[in-house]
């Protein structure tokens, strides 16, 4: 967590060419050290996000690993009680997501000029110069057009004018302030990683695209624990609009009495002036 606080720290703040962070200026992290506060969940109201720990479609030993976090944060002072919101229900508002990546590439690839390595998502079809695994994603993405999706017919509205996304925003903070909480907690994945191998079939329970991408809400993971002995499970944070700073404040005295992260096998601790990314 102090690594992505020190991150965030540098790219927070408003950025001209980014409309949606004109009120970051407001919203500034206090100083770097008033943020490492062990005792920051002493007293917290958290809940549990039960839409997200469905025990007949959760794998159990993921059920295991954060039935023994809630367990945890209680043990740390937290106060954690169940708040339920009917994701089905808000995910079925219509015209929630626009397929805008074809444009939103094209707009990116336009600022390069003369360096750009090529013209468009199409010419990477064209290329040949994707993985195969891509194939599907890029073809539908060409089947979008390449104008701006507030111009289609229908036009697809971005976040701000799109009363469905606005709407589920609205809903899940309604059901924080009526459950009183500050975050919301639930496991990123409701299944153990899949297996390279067999990526395809075992990919399932991705709950981190269920709320926080849709609502634009801000949204941490942290590691909850181990399944299985040695895969890695974990604790997504979700807060109100604009809580970056009380998020980090909470995942950081969660880290720091867990200690549940594992350095990979194989690789060793960086000497001194090893400069090598890790």
């Amino acid at each position: 967590v102090e690594d992505v606080l020190r991150v965030f720290a540098v790219v927070e703040g408003p950025d001209e060419a980014d409309p949606y962070t004109a009120e970051a200026g407001a919203h500034t992290l206090p100083p770097f050290g008033a943020l490492l506060d062990p005792q920051a969940l002493e007293g917290t109201r958290i809940g549990i996000l039960r839409d997200l720990v469905d025990r007949e479609r959760t794998d159990s030993a993921v059920l295991r690993v954060f039935d023994a976090a809630m367990e945890r944060l209680g043990e740390l002072g937290a106060e954690v009680i169940e708040v339920s919101i009917d994701l089905e229900t808000q995910l079925a508002r219509p015209d929630m997501f626009c397929r805008r990546f074809r444009y939103d590439m094209a707009q990116y690839l336009a600022t390069l000029g003369d360096d750009a390595p090529f013209r468009g998502v199409a010419a990477v079809l064209e290329q040949g110069a994707y993985h195969p695994s891509n194939e599907g994603t890029l073809r539908r993405s060409v089947e979008a057009p390449l104008s701006a999706p507030g111009e289609w017919d229908p036009p697809c509205p971005d976040f701000a004018g799109n009363p469905s996304r606005q709407a589920f925003r609205s809903a899940v903070v309604a059901a924080m302030d009526q459950a009183e909480v500050v975050a919301l907690v639930h496991p990123t994945w409701g299944a153990p990683p899949a297996r390279l191998r067999h990526a395809d079939e075992d990919y399932r329970g991705d709950h981190s695209q269920r709320v926080a991408p849709a609502t634009g809400l801000p949204a941490l993971t942290v590691p909850m624990g181990w399944t299985y002995e040695r895969l890695p499970a974990g604790l997504q944070f979700v807060g109100r609009p604009w809580s970056d700073a009380r998020l980090l404040s909470l995942a950081w005295a969660w880290e720091q009495a867990t200690q549940h992260r594992r350095s990979p096998e194989g690789f060793g601790p960086l000497a001194a002036g090893d400069e090598r990314t890790p």
